[in-house]
């Protein structure tokens, strides 16, 4: 079953410190994926991918837009416009600021096999 980025925002927050997300996201699996062809006369592609697994708080979601900015090269559209349904937290449970969050958020889908799998499916 496809998962859409917007769906989303329907989950229920999950409330992480970082090693324990840092831990959960090595379960992340792809499950929705959008392409479409950005620019018809160059080819080049953008979409979105929803990534998530089940932990034991709940389910773990993450998605992002991303665009082929030449043949074969992704990159996140906007790496501070990322989305995803865990609340990080420090050590002392107070919640983290946007900036650090999204530097987590971002180290995160750059560690994913994502771009791999487009290169894939472009190609078969």
């Amino acid at each position: 079953m496809q998962i859409a980025a917007w769906q989303l925002m329907a989950c229920e927050t999950v409330i992480k410190t970082v090693n324990e997300f840092q831990l959960a996201t090595h379960e992340l699996r792809q499950v929705g994926s959008s392409v479409r062809v950005h620019d018809a006369r160059s080819g080049l592609r953008c979409g979105q991918e929803v990534w998530a697994t089940i932990d034991e708080g709940g389910p773990i979601q993450i998605a992002w837009e991303w665009t082929e900015i030449q043949p074969n090269v992704v990159a996140l559209f906007d790496p501070m416009n990322i989305l995803c349904n865990v609340a990080l937290v420090d050590g002392h449970g107070h919640t983290l600021a946007r900036s650090r969050r999204m530097l987590h958020l971002n180290n995160v889908v750059h560690q994913l096999e994502w771009r791999d799998a487009l290169c894939t499916r472009k190609a078969a």
